[in-house]
């Protein structure tokens, strides 16, 4: 019997306490991986759902609405009688809702001409200083159809290199910076190329020089000039920008630039409007701002609680010296071209308000007869 219980353990082994010991640590770190894991989904997902509450809450309060009626306002564009703008009020739909931020992309100059941010748009030839030559490129620009290049002459020390006469005199007394396409076929530290804002011509006087940022080669940069101070002699009227340099650096080489801007703020203007009728879609109409009474006390452009702001939607371009409307002159205006276009009496037209936050306020109108 000894032998046959013999027989039947032979050949089983036991398992240590240190086997034991090793598999209940490795339960353990699966478990605690598991249980790391789970509960990281659940905070990541908790997460995720606040934000969704919060950029819920944020959109809610930035919503506006309309105040009061449309009004449209007759004109004559081209000998056409039409309209030539359209005006509607805004505020915050909320009590204590959040601000929204209405820095237009147009002004009134002090003519009470309707001013474009363009100060040129290199679509022209600039003047060549010297034995710079300048020309048109119609194959290699940012905003088309074309920018202007300049081939730096090879014995080039230092001095003006081209310049513009711009088609109006700008105010940019309250501006506070501009941008301008760059593209060097060298690279370029900062203020290696510069920008000069004068009044009275060319050979008048120079307002705010303008360092250009470093330009990587052949590389076309956006570039964002700060004016230190708007309020300087002649800022209100400025009818000529030159590019120039004080390196010999620059010589011979070829430099383009494009789409010269000015701006209230470093971006473009964070809300849109955009207009449409059975003729035309204009996705970036052009449009002013008077808030209630005038400008804000802080001379900020945030539409706040309890105020108003009127929002004046220009279909036709205005000069204030003369009180004429004219027609745009093709895409590189937001204006209405044709006068088979013009807004007439029972025409339905739709404009859309988009803040960068909240909803979109869309108002759908028609001409009366």
């Amino acid at each position: 019997m000894f032998k046959t219980l013999s027989r039947m353990h032979k050949g089983e082994r036991g398992i240590t306490g240190l086997e034991t010991a090793i598999i209940v640590i490795a339960f353990v770190v699966v478990a605690a991986v598991f249980a790391y894991t789970i509960l990281s989904s659940g905070l990541f997902s908790s997460q995720k759902a606040e934000e969704t509450v919060h950029s819920g809450v944020a959109q809610s309060q930035a919503t506006s609405e309309l105040r009061g009626s449309v009004l449209a306002y007759k004109g004559t564009a081209n000998g056409s009688d039409c309209i030539t703008k359209i005006q509607f009020t805004v505020g915050n739909a909320l009590v204590d809702g959040r601000e929204i931020d209405l820095t237009p992309p147009y002004y009134l100059d002090p003519n009470g001409s309707l001013t474009s941010p363009m100060l040129d748009d290199a679509d022209d030839t600039w003047t060549a200083a010297g034995s710079t030559v300048v020309s048109i490129d119609s194959a290699d620009y940012k905003e088309p159809p074309r920018s202007v290049k300049m081939v730096v002459d090879s014995g080039f020390a230092s001095g003006t290199i081209a310049y513009e006469a711009l088609s109006e005199t700008f105010d940019l007394s309250i501006m506070n910076q501009l941008t301008v396409w760059v593209k060097s076929d060298e690279a370029r530290v900062a203020g290696d190329l510069k920008l000069a804002l004068k009044y009275g011509g060319y050979a008048g006087t120079t307002a705010a020089t303008l360092d250009i940022p470093a330009l990587a080669t052949n590389t076309w940069k956006k570039c964002t000039l700060t004016i230190s101070n708007p309020a300087a002699t002649g800022m209100t009227s400025i009818n000529c920008v030159a590019l120039y340099s004080s390196v010999a650096g620059v010589a011979g080489s070829t430099i383009h630039l494009d789409a010269l801007q000015s701006k209230f703020t470093e971006s473009s203007p964070v809300t849109l409007v955009a207009y449409s009728d059975s003729n035309i879609v204009i996705s970036e109409a052009a449009w002013t701002v008077d808030f209630s009474g005038g400008y804000e006390d802080d001379g900020d452009y945030l539409l706040e609680d309890a105020e108003k702001a009127v929002i004046t939607l220009w279909l036709e371009d205005y000069n204030g010296s003369t009180g004429t409307w004219s027609n745009g002159t093709g895409d590189g205006d937001p204006f209405i071209d044709d006068n088979t276009n013009h807004l007439g009496a029972n025409d339905v037209f739709s404009i859309q308000f988009m803040p960068s936050i909240g909803s979109t306020l869309l108002m759908e109108k028609r001409i009366p007869a």
